[in-house]
């Protein structure tokens, strides 16, 4: 019997009131990412690599679990100013497999209005789709959703903006290591409609 293997993924989505290009430049700034960071982990951050910033430019962050301070390294997978910024944060690989994916995908619907995708995923932790392996994705994914709904909601205060309607979940289940985002076929979304009324 063949067993898909699946990687823990999930994808925060929300439609911000601010431009594309203002959100970018926000988000694609990893010295603001500890005013945005939604677990409350990252403590500061520098750069390891000269500016400006390109794929493979490095970054050091100091983070902070409970009790439990440790350095992490990430490096720039992808940059396309003002749509796309991902990085892999981990013991210092500059490449996948070897650390967690983080990233934004940002999209205009005009001028004022951006769709503000933030991407998670765990590439060096192939698991199969049975139970209870699959339990294990789900949890891990569960846990990082948690975290990442503050950070769109401090991304949207940092710019004076407001969401708009109910925040989109996606848990993507990938089965190719190198996707990112992965929403296909397999993802498995929570309020797949983002409702146009003020977010509470």
């Amino acid at each position: 019997m063949n067993v898909i293997v699946k990687y823990p993924s999930v994808t925060v989505s929300a439609l911000v009131t601010a431009p594309c290009e203002t959100l970018f430049s926000i988000v694609s700034d990893p010295m603001r990412h500890p005013e945005l960071a939604g677990s409350g982990e990252v403590m500061e951050t520098r750069w390891l690599t000269p500016l400006p910033v390109q794929v493979g430019s490095g970054f050091q962050s100091r983070q902070c679990v409970g009790w439990y301070q440790y350095p992490s390294r990430s490096y720039v997978q992808v940059y396309e100013p003002p749509h796309r910024f991902i990085w892999l944060s981990g013991p210092g690989f500059k490449r996948a497999p070897f650390g967690q994916l983080w990233g934004f995908d940002l999209k205009p619907l005009d001028a004022r209005t951006t769709l503000v995708s933030h991407m998670m995923k765990v590439p060096y932790l192939p698991l199969p789709d049975v139970p209870p392996f699959i339990s294990v994705a789900e949890r891990i994914s569960q846990h990082e959703e948690n975290n990442m709904r503050p950070t769109l909601h401090k991304l949207a205060r940092a710019v004076g903006a407001q969401i708009i309607g109910d925040l989109q979940v996606t848990f993507d289940w990938c089965t190719n290591a190198d996707e990112a985002p992965c929403a296909g076929a397999n993802a498995v979304t929570k309020n797949s409609v983002i409702q146009a009324r003020p977010a509470k």
